[in-house]
C-alpha cells in the first residue's frame, strides 16, 4: 500500500516538468519553510547534551516545574472550557439581554497582551489593590497557582469559546424537538442528543485552550510568584543565568506535550465535522429551558462580564493615576512614558504589520497548491504550514536565537529576525484562513476559466484572488493583532534597537511602575481595536470572515 502511494506521488510530481514556474515556487516554499521552521526546532532540540536532558529529572526544581506546567494546563483547561461552554450556550441558545456585551467581553482578552489580566489582578487584589486594601481592608497573597489559575481562565476561555460558539450555532434544534416529542426528559436530551453533537467542538475548544495555557509565558512571570513553570524556568536560564543548554532542554520539554496536544487536535477535531447534516435546514427556535436555568446562566455570564470589565477598567484607571495605591489623583504623566518609548511602540506596529503581510502573502500560494494541485507532496506542504502552530512561542523564539546567531545567516539583533519569527509564528493562522476560503470556492469557476483558454496563473490572478480577498484580510488582521500583543516569541530575540511595547510593559510591571505599564497597555489595546474597527469597516458585509 505504501509502495503504491509513493508511486502515485512520484507520478504526480513528474507532471510538474510541464509547469516549471509552479515547480520552482514549490521548491522555494519548501526550502524557506524548512529553513525558518524546521531548522530552528532542530537546533534547539540538538543543542543540549544527553546529560542536560537527564537533569530535568534530577533537578527537583525543574522536575516540579514540569509537573506544575501539566497541572496548570489541566485545571486551567477545564475551567476555560466550562466558562466558554456556558457563555456559548447562553449566547446561542437563550433569549437573554446583554448578548452584545457578552460577545464583546469574549473579544477583549484576544486583542490585548496575554499577560494583562495578571497586571490587572495585581492592581485589584495586590497589597495596594483597590478591592483588597481599600474595599475589603485585607492583605491577600495573590501570587501562586491559585492566582495564576484565575488569570489563565479569564485570559484563554475566549479561545475555547470561539470554537464552541461556532458548533452550538450550527447545531440542529429539530433533533432536540424530536427527542422531546418521543418523551425524553431534559437531562436525557442534553446527555444523549445535545452534548454528543457538540462534543467535537468542546474537545476542539479545550485543546486550543490547553495549547495556549501550556505555552503561556507572561502570566506566570507576573503572577506565578515562586510557582515555577517550564516557560518561566527556560526564560530564567537564558536571560538570568545565560545557561543556553538548560534553556534549550526546558523548552524542548515544553515542546513534547505541546506537540501531543496539537496532534490530538488535528487527528480528532480536525477530521470531524461540527455540522450535523439533517437533510434540511431548520428554522426552529432552541427549545425553551426552565427560568432558573435561563437566569442562572445569565447571572453567571454577567458575573464574568463584570470581572473582565473590572480587569480592563482598572487598567484604564491606573493609566491616569499619579501613584498607584497612594496618590489617586488624575494625571497624564504616565502617557509621557509612552511617548518617550515611541520607538518601541513604532516597532510593535512595524514588525506586526510587515510580518502579517508577509505571512498572508506567503500562505496564499501555499494554500492554493495544497488545496487545488495534486503534486504528490500535499501532505508534506500542509504539515510544514501548520507546524509552527504546534510550537510554543518561547520555543520558536529560542530556536531563532540559536539558529541565526551564526553562519550562514546571522540575524541576531536585527529587525529581520523579529519579522521572520513573527511571520512564521503566524503562518498557520494565515494558511488556515486561505485554505478555508479555497474550500468554499467551487472548482467549476476555475474549470470554466481554463476551458476558455486562460492559464493557471491567469485563472489564479483573475478568478481566485478576488474571491480570496476576505480570507486574506482575515488572516492578515488576526496575525497583526497576535503580533502587536506578542511577548513569548520575541523575548529571546529582541535587542535594544528592536524592543517592542510588550517587552516594555513586562519590564515596567516587574519594576512596580503600575501607572506607566497601564498607560502602555491602554495604548496597545487601543491600537488593536482601531485596526479591528478599520478592518471591519473595510470588509463591510464580509466582517464575519475576520473571525472576531
Amino acid at each position: 500500500m505504501t509502495s503504491r502511494a509513493v508511486k502515485e506521488a512520484w507520478a504526480d510530481m513528474k507532471r510538474l516538468k510541464h509547469e516549471p514556474l509552479l515547480a520552482i515556487l514549490i521548491v522555494a516554499i519548501i526550502i524557506i519553510t524548512v529553513y525558518f521552521v524546521c531548522w530552528p526546532i532542530i537546533k534547539v532540540i540538538s543543542f543540549p547534551r544527553w546529560n542536560d536532558y537527564l537533569n530535568l529529572f534530577s533537578n527537583s526544581r525543574w522536575y516540579h516545574a514540569a509537573l506544575n506546567s501539566l497541572f496548570m494546563t489541566l485545571i486551567s483547561t477545564i475551567s476555560c472550557t466550562v466558562v466558554a461552554f456556558l457563555f456559548a450556550y447562553a449566547i446561542t441558545r437563550l433569549n437573554i439581554p446583554l448578548k452584545g456585551l457578552f460577545r464583546f467581553i469574549t473579544l477583549l482578552p484576544v486583542v490585548s497582551p496575554p499577560f494583562i489580566v495578571a497586571l490587572s489582578y495585581i492592581l485589584l487584589f495586590g497589597r495596594q489593590g483597590i478591592i483588597s486594601k481599600h474595599v475589603l481592608h485585607v492583605n491577600i497573597d495573590i501570587y501562586g497557582w491559585h492566582g495564576l489559575w484565575l488569570v489563565q481562565t479569564i485570559t484563554f476561555f475566549p479561545y475555547a469559546y470561539a470554537v464552541i460558539n461556532g458548533v452550538l450555532k450550527a447545531g440542529p434544534t429539530n433533533l432536540e424537538y424530536a427527542a422531546y416529542n418521543l418523551g425524553a426528559t431534559r437531562w436525557q436530551v442534553f446527555k444523549d442528543v445535545f452534548f454528543p453533537l457538540c462534543r467535537p467542538g468542546i474537545a476542539g475548544g479545550a485543546l486550543i485552550a490547553a495549547m495556549n495555557v501550556l505555552a503561556d509565558f507572561g502570566n506566570p512571570m507576573i503572577i506565578g510568584g515562586n510557582y515555577s513553570l517550564l516557560p518561566t524556568e527556560a526564560y530564567m536560564q537564558m536571560a538570568g543565568l545565560f545557561d543556553l543548554p538548560s534553556a534549550a532542554m526546558l523548552s524542548t520539554a515544553l515542546l513534547v506535550p505541546a506537540l501531543g496536544l496539537f496532534i490530538l487536535n488535528r487527528n480528532w477535531v480536525g477530521q470531524r465535522s461540527y455540522v450535523t447534516v439533517t437533510g434540511k435546514e431548520t428554522s426552529l427556535e432552541p427549545y425553551p429551558v426552565p427560568l432558573y436555568i435561563k437566569w442562572g446562566l445569565f447571572s453567571f455570564c454577567l458575573f464574568v462580564t463584570i470581572v473582565i470589565l473590572a480587569v480592563y477598567g482598572v487598567l484604564f484607571y491606573g493609566a491616569f493615576t499619579k501613584t498607584w495605591g497612594y496618590d489617586w489623583s488624575f494625571t497624564l504623566n504616565n502617557m509621557n512614558y509612552v511617548f518617550a518609548k515611541g520607538k518601541e511602540m513604532f516597532n510593535s506596529i512595524k514588525f506586526a504589520l510587515i510580518s502579517s503581510i508577509a505571512a498572508a502573502l506567503f500562505s496564499l500560494p501555499l494554500a492554493y497548491i495544497v488545496q487545488r494541485r495534486q503534486i504528490g507532496i500535499n501532505r508534506l506542504l500542509d504539515f510544514l504550514a501548520i507546524l509552527p502552530g504546534a510550537v510554543p512561542g518561547v520555543f520558536l523564539g529560542l530556536g531563532f536565537a540559536v539558529a541565526f546567531n551564526e553562519g550562514p545567516l546571522v540575524l541576531t539583533g536585527t529587525s529581520t529576525i523579529m519579522i521572520l519569527a513573527l511571520m512564521f509564528w503566524n503562518l498557520p493562522t494565515c494558511y488556515s484562513a486561505s485554505l478555508a476560503g479555497l474550500q468554499q470556492i467551487g472548482s467549476s469557476l476555475e474549470e470554466a476559466s481554463l476551458n476558455m483558454g486562460a492559464g493557471n496563473f491567469r485563472t489564479f490572478k483573475n478568478i481566485l484572488l478576488p474571491l480570496l480577498r476576505g480570507p486574506f484580510l482575515s488572516g492578515l488582521v488576526l496575525s497583526f493583532l497576535r503580533s502587536v500583543t506578542c511577548l513569548s516569541v520575541i523575548i529571546f530575540i529582541y535587542s535594544a534597537g528592536t524592543s517592542v511595547g510588550t517587552v516594555s510593559i513586562l519590564g515596567l510591571v516587574q519594576n512596580g511602575a503600575w501607572g506607566s505599564a497601564s498607560a502602555f497597555t491602554v495604548v496597545l489595546i487601543s491600537i488593536a481595536f482601531a485596526v479591528l474597527a478599520i478592518a471591519r469597516l473595510f470588509m463591510k458585509e464580509k466582517d464575519k470572515s475576520i473571525g472576531l
